[in-house]
Formats: structure tokens, C-alpha cells, sequence
């Protein structure tokens, strides 16, 4: 095996890459031990890097293509006052720009202090020294972050409505920014890591070599009155935003559940909200929405459909997946009426398809529905919620929009043809959510 050239050992070892849970669990109910999981590939690749020196340089970026970050903190204030050791162990080993997906869990210390003060109290400028630092050293195509809704409202400089918290529940929400490419300075780790070996790169390297890219300046001021901006999601050039608010079929044991509200940022997203939630935090570059909800009250739903970002892609899932035990757990269906949770759910359909099928006229159609290419819903296991929303479509007899596969619709011209961006639509979200490598934990 040492006569092997390295780069056909490297290319050996990509076969031993397994999926990244931080790619394809992000639809599932959040919590701070879903992407724990330790495939045999992943385990494959570390035992590969413990046979000999050499082998252990040629597999080290792929063991940390994929970081997943859980800092053992008692507030947010931790942020401002430590540096990170994790970002000096990437530079030193030259792991940081191999980082493809970067996955933050914010699980504090001591919960029960958490959940007395609830909202962390932290300001803006303290964490703009926490994305500095990170988005400095690492350039991820994804970057996650998986915390309560208290502590994602925080990192947005955000107020959260707390009043109706309790009857939800809901200890995670998920948060997760993604982009297609990151420029040329992609490879640049396994070639630091060739080059220990005293190799010359593969020759179409050398053309993607380039220089780190510089972070995003911070604002120079605020205007008065003006909420905070939030730089998280202005560092990179993201394309697509998934918000992930997990299960709320536990609020539908209350009196008068259609009344509550949840503790959710997705207002705050959309800026549609009092101040200062009124600014928009979604950057014109992102041009995919994905919302999932298990079970949402239609009238929060409404806050989306009403207040829809100007994108081209919305993926929608608003029952859980085929592989969740959810409707078999008693102590979640406790006291709940399923009927309630079905009306719900076809109340939510109901209005996204009213949306879809108005007239094609421009004064007719509200909001940026008339900018909408693509429309995915992730509930195609629940066949009666997609034949509605197909039944519904057929009946409208609108002729723009039309069932590309099961689970999408595709709006068309008046020719036939599908839009001019659903392959690149397409092509951005199989190269954000491509399931390559292992994730590690630090």
C-alpha cells in the first residue's frame, strides 16, 4: 500500500464517506442529539486514519468536512469573552477552508437557569465578535444552528412572543443558511495536506488556488428606530433558508388552542412583525424557502403565506416524515384530537393553493407569489393532503402551474414550457444539500 500514489489512496477514501446527518436530517423533529448518529463509514474513515502517519494526512479533511459544534456554555455571554479553540485547531491542522457544513448546538449548562431568564440578555455588537471569528477562519456551503427559540431570537437581535410558550413546548428550532458555491479557495486544505507529503497537487488545483475570502464589514451605524442588523445573514452570499420549528400538537390539548401563538422567529425573518421584528432579516440572494412545521396552527402558517419573501423555490412539510413514530407516541397525542390536527393542516394547504391558483394578473395576485417558479411540498407520504392540493389545482383551472412529479408543481409559461431557473433552482439545492462526507464532533 505505500508504493499507492496518494491521490489514488485520497480517491479510495472517498468511498468511504458517508452521508452527513447535518445535510439530511434537517427535516426531522429538532433536538440536541439528532445528529449524533455514528454511521460504519464514518467510523471506517477514522480507523483509516489511525493505520499510519501518511494516511492519517490524506483523510483528515474528510473527518472534518463536517463539523458539528456544541460549546459547553452557561449563557451567550460565553461567546464574547473566550476564544474558540475549535477555529485554532482547524488553522493549525489547515482544516479551515475544507469545512463544507459547520453545525452549531446551543445546549446550555444549567437548563433550568436558562428557562428562568429565558430571552439570554446579550447585544448585538457582542455576538458580531462570534460570527467574525467564525466566518474568518471557516467558509461553509451550510451553516447551521440548532438552539431553543429564546436563544435564536438573541443571535437575530430579535424580540420572541413568549406568552403562549408553555403550551407549545418546544425545546429546538433549527436554523440553517446554505449556498451553492464558495469560490475557488474550495480544495485549498487538501492541498496544504499534499503538500505535507512533499506532492504536487493535481494540476486543476493550482487554478482554483485563491486567496481566503474577507468577511463582511460590520455596520457602520444604526438609524434610529432601525432594529439591529443581524451580519449572520449577510457574511456569505446564502441562497437558501431552511427554518425548521419542529412538533406543535401539543398546544392542541388547550382550551382554545386556535388562539395561542408560538414561540417562533419566522415573523422575525419576514419582518412582518412589530418593531423590531418590521425588518426583514432574508437577504435578496436567497431565492429558496423551506419552512417545516409539524402540525402549525393555520394562523401561524398564514404569517408565511401572507408575508412570502420574493424567491423562486417554497418547500413546504406540515406532517411528519414516514419514518416519525409521532402519531403512535401517547404521551404527545395525550388529550389531542387528531381531527384537529388534520383541519389544521388542510386549512394551511388550502391557503397556499388559494395563493397559487389567483389569477394571473399582476394587481390580482398579492405579495411575491407572482415570483414563485417552484412549489415542493414534503408531505407526499401523506397521500390525502397531496391529492387535495392536486384536486384543488385541477379544479382552479388555472393553466400556469402544473404537477412536474409528486410533490411539485412547476409554474409554466404560456407556451408549455417549464421556467427558465427550475434547473439552475434545482442544480443550487442538489449542490447545498449534496450529502457528502461524516460529521464529527468537537
Amino acid at each position: 500500500m505505500d508504493r499507492i500514489p496518494p491521490e489514488l489512496l485520497l480517491h479510495i477514501f472517498e468511498f468511504l464517506d458517508g452521508p452527513a446527518p447535518s445535510q439530511v436530517r434537517l427535516r426531522q423533529q429538532p433536538s440536541d442529539d439528532m445528529l449524533h448518529a455514528k454511521s460504519q463509514l464514518s467510523q471506517s474513515l477514522k480507523n483509516v486514519s489511525l493505520v499510519c502517519r501518511t494516511w492519517r494526512i490524506l483523510v483528515l479533511p474528510s473527518l472534518f468536512r463536517h463539523i458539528l459544534w456544541r460549546p459547553k456554555i452557561s449563557s451567550l455571554r460565553a461567546f464574547t469573552m473566550n476564544p474558540i479553540p475549535l477555529l485554532q485547531f482547524l488553522e493549525n491542522n489547515k482544516l479551515d477552508r475544507g469545512v463544507t457544513t459547520f453545525t452549531l448546538i446551543v445546549d446550555f449548562v444549567d437548563k433550568e437557569a436558562d428557562a428562568r431568564h429565558m430571552t439570554p440578555e446579550i447585544r448585538t455588537v457582542d455576538l458580531e465578535w462570534l460570527w467574525d471569528q467564525l466566518f474568518s477562519v471557516i467558509d461553509p456551503l451550510r451553516f447551521t444552528i440548532i438552539a431553543p427559540p429564546t436563544t435564536l431570537a438573541a443571535f437575530m437581535s430579535r424580540m420572541l412572543f413568549l406568552d403562549d410558550a408553555w403550551s407549545f413546548s418546544i425545546p429546538y428550532h433549527i436554523l440553517s443558511l446554505a449556498r451553492t458555491t464558495r469560490g475557488p479557495s474550495r480544495d485549498r486544505s487538501i492541498e496544504a495536506h499534499l503538500s505535507d507529503l512533499q506532492l504536487s497537487p493535481p494540476p486543476e488545483h493550482d487554478a482554483r488556488r485563491a486567496a481566503r475570502p474577507a468577511s463582511a464589514s460590520p455596520p457602520t451605524g444604526i438609524r434610529y428606530r432601525k432594529p439591529p442588523a443581524c451580519p449572520l445573514f449577510t457574511l456569505r452570499p446564502w441562497t437558501s433558508i431552511l427554518l425548521n420549528e419542529g412538533s406543535s400538537t401539543r398546544v392542541y390539548r388547550t382550551y382554545e388552542f386556535f388562539l395561542r401563538r408560538p414561540p417562533s422567529m419566522l415573523g422575525a425573518l419576514l419582518g412582518c412583525e412589530e418593531h423590531p421584528n418590521d425588518s426583514p432579516l432574508i437577504p435578496s440572494t436567497v431565492v429558496d424557502f423551506n419552512y417545516i412545521a409539524i402540525f402549525p396552527l393555520s394562523s401561524h402558517f398564514e404569517v408565511l403565506v401572507q408575508h412570502l419573501p420574493k424567491i423562486e423555490r417554497l418547500f413546504v412539510q406540515l406532517t411528519p416524515g414516514p419514518e416519525s413514530q409521532l402519531m403512535l407516541d401517547n404521551s404527545e397525542m395525550h388529550h389531542v384530537d387528531s381531527a384537529d390536527l388534520w383541519m389544521e393542516r388542510n386549512t394551511a394547504y388550502s391557503s397556499v393553493m388559494r395563493e397559487l391558483t389567483i389569477a394571473d394578473s399582476p394587481i390580482d395576485r398579492p405579495g411575491n407569489w407572482a415570483s414563485l417558479q417552484i412549489f415542493e411540498s414534503g408531505d407526499t407520504a401523506d397521500i390525502e393532503a397531496w391529492n387535495m392540493a392536486v384536486d384543488f389545482l385541477k379544479s382552479s383551472g388555472v393553466k400556469d402551474w402544473k404537477v412536474e412529479r409528486e410533490g411539485v408543481f412547476v409554474k409554466h409559461d404560456d407556451d408549455g414550457n417549464g421556467p427558465a431557473t427550475e434547473r439552475e433552482i434545482d442544480g443550487h439545492i442538489a449542490a447545498a444539500d449534496s450529502p457528502e462526507g461524516q460529521i464529527l464532533s468537537v
